[in-house]
């Protein structure tokens, strides 16, 4: 017993990494556990039409630390679809994601697919020329398939403990875990997607001009196809309040700051205008919500 209190007190980092990964183990276990059990709709007495989200958790500053997240539960506000969210981070879809949705007793993953499956369900539009829609296509791509991965390179690498510190909805050997997990596994991501063969500089840059690029898009405009925001804003405003709302020093937040003040004020637009209880959820899942 005396030489393991001695290892406990010379190794604490390595008890802590070893307690956390146990309890992340443990977690993850039990959560495909449940995901493999389900073989129904996880809201059972569901109203019909209602669509039933499950979302990230939120911290003090944000609504939801996903920007998939964050862009699906505001294109469900533009276009007032019925809904309900459930912000947890326990609560996996059956392809192990979050967000997702639960509509009339179906699930459906995946965003994007998402967004397409209840336009059409809701029989939804944006009022966009054919010009316009393949305008918006090209900058949603843009976001989801480069621009993301050059700022979450920044949040899950290179200041990845500041980050997870905003994460109060985890608890504390969770969070310990995470600090080690995340740059490994992220940087194994981001060079298999392409980007990160490059230097991290070189990643940042293009990150730099897709921001760019988005804002040249607005203009002067108070949204980026005219005075009426569509599915393409959603899209930017869950990319972009990461950036902005999250605190840590983004490279790409002092970009945006000095660079493109449109996209700045642009994003507080529609914060203003879609999320007038930003605040009262921004607090309600801390303190190791499970």
């Amino acid at each position: 017993m005396d030489s393991l209190l001695n290892w406990w007190a010379k190794s604490p980092k390595t008890v802590t990494f070893v307690a956390s990964g146990a309890v992340a183990v443990c977690l993850w276990a039990t959560a495909r556990v449940v995901r493999r059990r389900r073989t129904g709709p996880r809201v059972a007495n569901y109203e019909k039409d209602k669509v039933y989200m499950f979302n990230f958790p939120s911290c003090r500053t944000i609504v939801s630390v996903s920007p998939f997240g964050l862009k699906l539960e505001t294109w469900l506000r533009l276009h007032k679809i019925p809904h309900t969210v459930t912000r947890k981070i326990m609560v996996w879809s059956q392809k192990g994601q979050i967000p997702f949705v639960e509509l009339n007793g179906q699930e459906y993953n995946e965003s994007n697919l998402i967004i397409a499956k209840l336009t059409e369900h809701f029989g939804v539009k944006d009022n966009l020329t054919d010009e316009q829609e393949g305008l918006a296509r090209g900058l949603e791509m843009m976001l989801e398939n480069q621009t993301v991965y050059s700022y979450f390179y920044y949040r899950y690498v290179e200041d990845v403990v500041n980050f997870i510190n905003t994460w109060e909805f985890c608890g504390y050997l969770l969070r310990q875990f995470l600090y080690f997990t995340f740059p490994r596994g992220y940087g194994k991501k981001v060079f298999y997607h392409g980007i990160g063969r490059n230097s991290v500089a070189e990643m940042y840059d293009m990150g730099f001009q897709d921001i760019m690029a988005l804002s040249r898009a607005l203009g002067n405009k108070q949204f980026l196809f005219g005075d009426e925001p569509t599915t393409a804003d959603c899209y930017a405003f869950g990319h972009l309040a990461q950036i902005l709302y999250i605190p840590i020093n983004y490279p790409h937040k002092k970009f945006m700051r000095e660079s493109t003040p449109n996209l700045c004020e642009y994003v507080d637009r529609m914060k203003e205008r879609f999320w007038p209880d930003w605040d009262k959820l921004s607090l309600e899942n801390l303190q190791g919500s499970p």
